[in-house]
């Protein structure tokens, strides 16, 4: 890691405290939280499936909230919404789609095809047609949704669904020690003070470029390929080119140089399309590393 280490050795212990913070708050999401960071630091889309009042909304706004100079837009979605709602000019406090870093989509596929075919440019190539096309700085766009997509789904969305690298279930609290905790809660989290800016998080956009992948990885993701081909579970090209650069930062945020065995296992969230797919997505990935 050439670039500038000590900075860099300095943003992920202060991303550590932030994610130590975040755990105390947020019981049983530490794979949620890795994600979301995952996402935002690769700039890719993710999508967070559950029912409502399991934090899925409350993670992301508490970890933006820590990074100073990231706008967030928040917008929920419903059967009527048109692309014109979520654009600056036609926004109270003028943070739209279309000039925020971060975008929180409530209850996505609550919305007509036709305004979620039109994020299929903004969510793909980061550009917005109002009328004229123009790029915009988002940096990551997360969805939440309690439609689990199975083989019934409409085709039609499935483009769409594809740009989202992550795909995640949330559920609810399990253990018995953490459910007990969960309610002694108090409603209002109070998390620690460690924060980042925009800058840091380029630094890190930066460095992620700069970590090697050893050939016995992509050996690795091409017998997971093949495996997953024999169940019948298909992953596009273009998502297979995109997991890469989520392992490089897997591996820049476990402060290595090289991606290794363990990183691949994040791919459990990102291999599936349809709900069915992800025992099969789960038990592939464990037999490569095991």
């Amino acid at each position: 890691m050439q670039l500038n280490s000590i900075k860099i050795k300095s943003v992920l212990d202060k991303l550590s405290d932030i994610k130590k913070s975040l755990n105390s708050g947020f019981l049983e999401r530490k794979e949620v939280i890795d994600m979301i960071i995952l996402a935002i630091i690769s700039k890719k889309h993710s999508i967070l499936i559950g029912g409502p009042g399991l934090a899925k909304t409350a993670i992301l706004k508490s970890l933006v909230r820590r990074i100073y100079g990231l706008k967030l837009f928040d917008f929920q979605m419903t059967p009527s919404t048109d692309i014109s709602e979520l654009i600056s000019k036609n926004i109270k406090n003028k943070i739209g789609i279309d000039n925020c870093d971060i975008a929180l989509i409530d209850e996505f596929f609550k919305a007509p095809y036709a305004t979620l075919n039109s994020l299929l440019a903004i969510m793909n190539e980061r550009i917005i047609y109002d009328p004229e096309p123009h790029k915009i700085p988002l940096v990551s766009l997360f969805a939440t949704s309690n439609e689990k997509p199975d083989k019934s789904s409409d085709a039609g969305l499935l483009p769409l669904y594809d740009r989202f690298l992550f795909r995640k279930e949330i559920l609810p609290v399990r253990s018995k020690e953490n459910f007990k905790k969960l309610l002694e809660l108090k409603d209002e989290l109070k998390f620690h003070e460690t924060s980042l800016n925009r800058e840091d998080i380029n630094i890190l956009i930066s460095a992620s470029d700069t970590i090697i992948i050893p050939d016995r990885i992509f050996d690795a993701l091409y017998e997971i390929r093949e495996a997953l081909r024999c169940k019948q579970v298909f992953v596009s090209d273009r998502r297979w080119k995109e997991v890469v650069k989520i392992l490089r930062v897997s591996a820049l945020l476990g402060r290595r140089d090289a991606v290794c065995e363990g990183d691949i296992r994040i791919l459990e969230s990102s291999l599936w399309t349809y709900y069915s797919d992800i025992r099969a997505v789960k038990n592939i990935v464990g037999r490569e590393l095991n």
